[in-house]
């Protein structure tokens, strides 16, 4: 289980329902962040579930709204699996992005630790 952000086993287990709550829309994530604000497990998964939202509001463009909210909503529901069971996994294209919010960052940095460079590209020796 990666956990560069100093989050405890205590928070994760006190966590759990708050971190898949966060998840079902903007209610969820101020419920979450309202209410267990001081919990990094839960954080974590609020900040992902907010980038969600805003990709959802851009639903009301057709065509690529259609494609942004199914993809929007396979993100909710592997977050949400993911708050209940107690995982701390960054989402696919949201995990990163969310960091920059600024709600929950790495402990001993400001930057989310960059991911591994792709095999064949030039900062690869």
């Amino acid at each position: 289980m990666n956990n560069e952000y100093g989050i405890t086993p205590a928070e994760i287990e006190d966590g759990k329902t708050m971190g898949g709550i966060a998840y079902f829309g903007l209610l969820g994530f101020l419920i979450a962040f309202l209410t267990k604000r001081e919990n990094k497990y839960v954080m974590y998964h609020a900040q992902q579930s907010l980038i969600i939202v805003i990709c959802l509001l851009v639903v009301a463009i057709p065509v690529i709204g259609w494609l942004i909210g199914i993809g929007a909503f396979v993100l909710f529901i592997i977050g949400m699996l993911n708050g209940f069971k107690g995982e701390i996994k960054p989402l696919p294209m949201v995990g990163n992005l969310a960091l920059k919010f600024g709600i929950l960052k790495p402990e001993g940095g400001d930057t989310p630790p960059a991911p591994p460079a792709a095999p064949g590209s030039p900062d690869v020796e």
